[in-house]
């Protein structure tokens, strides 16, 4: 009897110790898997390729594409549904972290996701409401901040030592983002400063600015165009309307001057997507949002094209030459 009871628990606890290494082993495949990173934006295709800066800075971290970290992209150019329904996907699909990039990006993806950490890319994320503070976050939010707005005014005295006696200037925007508010507030405040005069034009999507759109800015008296950096992936084509009508561009990254802008005025973009990868990190080693500061910009970039300043029979300063961080000849 004694010898029965002795073999039953024998039994017992081997297949005890059977199903507690299974489970064991359970845990460990699926904590073997990689962690899945889901990058949405409303910007164009075009500016996917800086993603490509925040994978370099995970290997750093000692990463490895498709091992331990998988990054899923989705750029709809301005499709606000699809960046929706990407949001949603992630969400269903259990991701480990969402980065959402632009401001209304951001909203959105805050509106289906209130649960996996987030982590964003935005113009100004205290004004907008996506966090409690900058120190302290708040919710399963945290991020960089592009702080675009307050370089309006810099934008305006670029234009002045280029263009001096400029009298009027247009500025382009999305109407659904809320950004662009904050963009108009800051660039008539400084153009009223000088004695400048904005001409305002919002559409909802890019594809409803044509030439007829910088036809009309151009009667209506304006001399140059600043136009909202949601809109970067659309700068070959805004560009070429801007000098057909003899009106330069300018807006916040390189990519503008690099495509025929006159110049370009901004938060360094590439070092602040870059700058994603230590939040994802932090993040996927047990730190909270909420609890992880939002950082603002510390580096700008000023890039000038003067082959396009030939073109439109101005004149760029020495001193904003030697000042820029590229020049386009």
């Amino acid at each position: 009897m004694q010898r029965r009871r002795f073999t039953m628990f024998y039994g017992q606890a081997a297949v005890a110790v059977l199903m507690g290494w299974l489970v064991s082993s359970a845990a460990v495949a699926q904590d073997a898997r990689p962690a899945r990173i889901g990058v949405v934006s409303l910007h164009a295709p075009e500016l996917a390729r800086d993603v490509e800066g925040i994978r370099q800075e995970l290997r750093k971290l000692g990463y490895v594409d498709g091992k331990t970290v998988e990054i899923e992209t989705h750029f709809t150019d301005g499709d606000r549904q699809r960046a929706r329904d990407a949001v949603k996907s992630f969400v269903e699909r259990r991701f480990d972290i969402v980065v959402p990039w632009t401001t209304p990006t951001v909203q959105l993806a805050r509106e289906e996701n209130q649960s996996i950490p987030m982590v964003m890319i935005a113009s100004d994320p205290l004004a907008a409401k996506l966090v409690q503070s900058l120190s302290r976050p708040g919710g399963n939010i945290t991020g960089v901040s592009m702080s675009g707005p307050d370089l309006a005014g810099k934008r305006i005295e670029l234009l002045r030592e280029i263009k001096p006696g400029i009298a009027t200037v247009a500025f382009l925007g999305q109407a659904k983002s809320p950004s662009a508010a904050a963009f108009i507030r800051e660039t008539r405040e400084n153009a009223d400063k000088v004695g400048i005069k904005i001409l305002v034009r919002l559409v909802d999507r890019a594809d409803e600015v044509n030439e007829a759109t910088f036809e009309a800015l151009k009667k209506e008296g304006a001399e140059a165009v600043i136009v909202q950096p949601l809109f970067t992936g659309h700068a070959a084509e805004f560009v070429a309307f801007g000098l057909k009508f003899g009106m330069p561009v300018i807006s916040d990254y390189p990519a503008f001057a690099r495509q025929g802008a006159l110049a370009s005025l901004g938060v360094d973009l590439s070092a602040q997507v870059r700058r994603t990868a230590y939040f994802i990190d932090r993040i996927l080693k047990g730190a909270t949002p909420a609890d992880l500061p939002v950082e603002q910009p510390t580096k700008f970039e000023l890039a000038i094209n003067l082959k396009t300043a030939k073109a439109l029979g101005l004149t760029v300063p020495q001193t904003l030459v030697t000042l820029a961080d590229e020049v386009i000849e």
